[in-house]
């Protein structure tokens, strides 16, 4: 069977191929990059896993297992392999089987008993080649997979170097081809071998406490008895080797010379030796100033601390008089501050070279003014500061003083959670942060908390002011429903408070309106209500009257009264605006009426809005006497049925206009057309005529009885 392939085909198929060729190659591609980045993870998270150096430590690791064969941690991803443990609870554990009693020539056996065995362990290590190093010398050893123990060659005691001593400590490792074992508890890479003369073996391990832990390069054995252990008697051990060496020797250190050193700069770390450990720390914080009483509870105290000092560290300063309530308890007094104390740390307790470090962390609570009233005064000085926060009555002596230069302010009052002091006199105005001294080397700013970072963006600012003063040439007014807006100028107006316009009416009695501060030259008051002005007999219009005014503020603890500048001594009150009607063109909105102008101001005050308060806005652009214009917006829907608009001024002053009734909406609403608009010229001629005649018969009148007269 033949296929012919013509050339939309073949190119059709080469199209096809092509895609096909190219997803190949992407994916290709893709799958390369995430074997790389498969391997680059792969790679780090074994650096990481490999930092464990034990079982248990590995295991808990949900990333990391533990290789038996090998014993060294690695990461999950790689290629599974047989005797891996990837749970804790998997990890076989080994236990020194026992400590040693001491008989002349009696060879000695050091046992490891293997437990919690899920994986099989024992019996890869009965096929492997076991050897034993016991100061620097390897033995043979053997697996007896019945009792499940890994024996090393028996020795005898000249091997050990023991002669006559109550006991020796000896430090044993076992390897299986080669590999060193991991024992998760290091205790048990240490035996003990006792003089029966002084020994009863069943109390050898009485009153002792031992333990092994790991820092970053090294690892550790401490092992201490009290005097009342009859194999040991006061006893004290400790060694330190290479947390990476394999072979038995201490390393960089073969005669131990720093290892107390050592142990007294890190000891083990919390949590890791349970047989002695600070167990809890009561109270966890105290006052900075010291003069806390603290009670320690450590698990074996007192057999850590028989026949010597001990000394007790708090957040890295002095915890002074320790003294012991009970065989795990102790107390001890904080000492006083220093310049550079910590605010948080452990508590570390120290026995001769032994380091014991809490778990919990203790705290210093730091003195925290946190906030200050009033933030203004003037340079005369003698402003009662409040300055309130936490623990201010910490320490035995404060200072506070004020800007940055320090301008005492007298302490009068201190109590825990607030300050009071009286500012003293400035040379000139200035502002700057409060600060507060604590036993004269403790700063503290207002605003600041104990660690240094701010609670505010700043330090909170006290302000030294000039007296008040209100500029000249201000002019002063109002409408009688009052609520009008009065700006007022002046200096030093940013330390007022409380400042309010007061207006005596033409009885005397005093009218009071509130008034907001702006800045330090500008605040904004609004005009109070008063009887509206009566009308001149003379005339229709009502007089403006002059009235005595003035502005009462708050400053610096003080009540001033602010007067006027002499340019304008008076308060005008005017009479309300009177609104009578309003028409419209469907554009221009024209409201008419009285006192249209007079005591406000329109681009403040003024508010129309079409058909009731809460209607369109129209925008103003005239105000005169008898007549206010605003402009509709575009958008209103409101075009020739518009019958009434409301108007307000100022917060209290509002009224509903009616429209004019005697208008034509035609004329007000469109152009006119050809009929009405003849009409209106015939009427506009009429008139013209009839006036022209009036006045040619007046003036004929008029030159009649002139010459008249003349004549006479």
């Amino acid at each position: 069977m033949m296929v012919d392939l013509t050339a939309g085909s073949r190119k059709q198929l080469w199209n096809g191929s092509s895609i096909y060729g190219l997803l190949v190659v992407a994916l290709v591609f893709i799958c390369i990059s995430q074997v790389d980045s498969f391997k680059h993870d792969s790679n780090k998270d074994a650096g990481d896993c490999s930092g464990s150096r034990t079982c248990t430590k590995c295991a808990q690791n949900p990333s990391c297992s533990w290789s038996l064969k090998r014993q060294a941690c690695v990461n999950t991803t790689r290629r599974p392999e047989l005797l891996m443990v990837n749970i804790r609870e998997h990890c076989p554990q080994f236990t020194v089987v026992d400590s040693f009693v001491y008989k002349m020539h009696l060879p000695f056996t050091y046992k490891v008993k293997v437990s919690n065995d899920v994986s099989g362990f024992i019996k890869y290590l009965g096929k492997s080649n076991i050897t034993c190093s016991l100061k620097g010398v390897t033995y043979n050893g053997t697996v007896s997979e019945e009792a499940d123990t890994i024996n090393c060659q028996t020795i005898s005691n000249d091997n050990l170097e023991f002669d006559k001593q109550r006991l020796m400590i000896y430090h044993y490792s076992i390897a299986f081809d080669g590999v060193p074992l991991r024992i998760d508890d290091g205790v048990n890479n240490y035996f003990t071998v006792y003089n029966s003369h002084y020994c009863d073996i069943t109390n050898k391990t009485k009153d002792c406490v031992a333990c092994s832990w790991n820092s970053e390069l090294n690892t550790f054995y401490y092992k201490r008895c009290s005097a009342g252990n009859m194999c040991t008697g006061l006893f004290e051990f400790y060694d330190r080797r290479n947390a990476t060496a394999f072979e038995d020797t201490a390393a960089d250190d073969p005669d131990n010379k720093d290892t107390a050193s050592l142990l007294t700069e890190s000891g083990p770390p919390a949590g890791v030796c349970p047989d002695m450990t600070i167990q809890s720390v009561e109270p966890l914080s105290a006052p900075w100033s010291g003069g806390a009483t603290l009670v320690i509870t450590i698990k074996n105290h007192e057999v850590l601390s028989e026949s010597r000092k001990v000394t007790v560290m708090v957040a890295g300063r002095d915890c002074v008089h320790p003294k012991k309530i009970n065989g795990e308890t102790i107390s001890c007094t904080v000492g006083s501050p220093k310049p550079d104390d910590l605010a948080t740390g452990p508590v570390h307790v120290i026995y001769g070279q032994l380091r014991l470090t809490s778990a919990q962390t203790f705290q210093f609570v730091y003195p925290e003014p946190t906030a200050l009233s009033p933030t203004c005064g003037p340079v005369s000085g003698g402003t009662l500061l409040h300055i309130t926060g936490r623990s201010l009555d910490a320490g035995s002596t404060a200072t506070v003083s004020v800007g940055p230069a320090n301008v005492p302010c007298e302490l009068v009052a201190r109590y825990e959670d607030r300050l009071l002091c009286v500012t003293g006199p400035s040379d000139a105005p200035a502002a700057g942060a409060v600060t507060v001294v604590f036993d004269k080397f403790l700063r503290r700013k207002v605003g600041v908390n104990g660690t240094g970072a701010p609670l505010s963006k700043a330090a909170v600012q006290f302000v030294y002011a000039g007296d008040p003063v209100l500029d000249a040439g201000q002019p002063f007014s109002g409408i009688a429903s009052g609520g009008t807006y009065i700006p007022v100028r002046g200096r030093h107006l940013a330390c007022v408070s409380n400042a309010t316009l007061y207006v005596d009416d033409s009885d005397g009695v005093r009218h009071y309106a509130g008034c907001t501060v702006h800045n330090d030259t500008f605040m904004e008051c609004r005009s109070p209500a008063l009887e509206a002005p009566r009308s001149s007999p003379a005339c229709a219009t009502a007089v403006a009257p002059s009235l005595n005014f003035g502005f009462r503020v708050h400053f610096a603890d003080h009540t001033l009264d602010l007067s006027p500048q002499s340019d304008f001594p008076s308060y005008r009150l005017y009479a309300d605006p009177a609104f009578t009607d309003f028409d419209t063109d469907g554009r221009n909105v024209t409201i008419n009426g009285r006192h249209l102008d007079r005591g406000y101001q329109p681009s403040v005050d003024l508010a129309i809005r079409l058909r009731n308060a809460k209607g369109t806005p129209c925008t103003v652009i005239s105000t005169q006497r008898r007549r206010i214009v605003c402009v509709r917006p575009p958008s209103s829907t409101e075009d020739g049925d518009l019958r009434e608009i409301y108007v307000t001024v100022g917060h209290e002053f509002g009224r509903t206009v009616k429209k004019n009734s005697n208008t034509d909406n035609r004329l007000a609403d469109g152009p006119l057309g050809v009929f009405e608009a003849f009409l209106l010229m015939v009427g506009i001629l009429t008139g013209v005529c009839f006036m022209s005649a009036l006045v040619g018969a007046v003036y004929v009148v008029w030159n009649n009885k002139c010459n008249i007269r003349r004549y006479l």
